[in-house]
């Protein structure tokens, strides 16, 4: 078995996203080769200055162009796009 058939068995969820949302796919794994090969370098939350930071795609079809947000506030910008008020 294939390890992306084991991810499909062992987490059926994630794989079902994967499925619905390839550029988000391809963004992440574009940004991660980028970061392992010193092209885009992680930085603080922008927000609160905490390590390590996620980065968030503002626009999925430009997979470097991110905004590195500590957990705690990538979370909170999501809650804030699903209610529509991600400007605030």
């Amino acid at each position: 078995m294939s390890d992306e058939q084991q991810a499909t068995f062992a987490f059926p969820a994630q794989a079902k996203w994967r499925e619905k949302n390839p550029l988000k796919v391809w963004a992440q794994a574009a940004l991660r080769s980028a970061v392992k090969r010193g092209l885009v370098q992680q930085r603080p939350c922008q927000e609160c200055g905490a390590e390590p930071a996620e980065a968030h795609h503002p626009d999925y079809s430009k997979p470097a162009d991110v905004v590195w947000l500590c957990r705690l506030h990538h979370r909170r910008h999501h809650a804030l796009e699903r209610r529509g008020d991600a400007d605030e």
